[in-house]
């Protein structure tokens, strides 16, 4: 009956101990909600800061599951100029949103981050005329969350022009609304 006692109280204490330390490596293991596309350089482009409630973000972690943190507020930037360098889709939530990486123009030599797209505007942007189509970031900016969405879809993180811009769809725009609206064209 002692050693009976004994195996009981053995297994408690395991039991005890496994519960105590099995949530506790669960929970360091719970997803962000944020997924990122690959990372592609892009040409250097001049942008303003369009939204001051905007902030840059450092981006970490694994693609799958990626974490944002907060490195610069668009606040006291409001004057300055950036250079983009890099582009990426960050999905969170279910919906895409491109994301640029940008280094403001400054005397002091701070550090850059990503932005949101929306967060900025080009320094020289062109509306679409009968013969040419919009910059990318104008372009992008009509686009509702099922066309961001698309446009993830068919792209890997962004594509790029011969410039080395950001790109749109590659059709011309019959096919890109029915590819947005999901219409089969031959």
């Amino acid at each position: 009956m002692k050693k009976l006692n004994q195996v009981v109280v053995a297994l408690m204490a395991v039991g005890m101990l496994g519960g105590t330390i099995m949530p506790a490596v669960t929970a360091s293991a719970a997803s962000t909600g944020y997924s990122r596309n690959r990372k592609i350089s892009t040409r250097h482009a001049t942008y303003r800061v369009k939204n001051t409630k905007g902030k840059t973000y450092t981006i970490t972690g694994p693609a799958k599951n990626v974490k944002l943190k907060t490195n610069h507020y668009l606040k006291n930037y409001k004057k300055n100029k950036w250079i983009r360098t890099k582009i990426t889709q960050v999905k969170h939530h279910g919906n895409w949103l491109v994301y640029y990486y940008m280094k403001p123009v400054t005397k002091k030599k701070h550090t850059g981050g990503w932005v949101k797209l929306t967060d900025m505007k080009p320094v020289k942007t062109y509306k679409a005329g009968p013969h040419n189509d919009a910059d990318f970031d104008t372009w992008y900016r009509t686009l509702n969350s099922d066309g961001r969405n698309a446009y993830s879809g068919w792209t890997d993180s962004g594509a790029l022009d011969a410039n080395g811009d950001p790109s749109q769809f590659p059709y011309n725009r019959e096919q890109t609304k029915a590819y947005l609206l999901g219409i089969k064209m031959r």
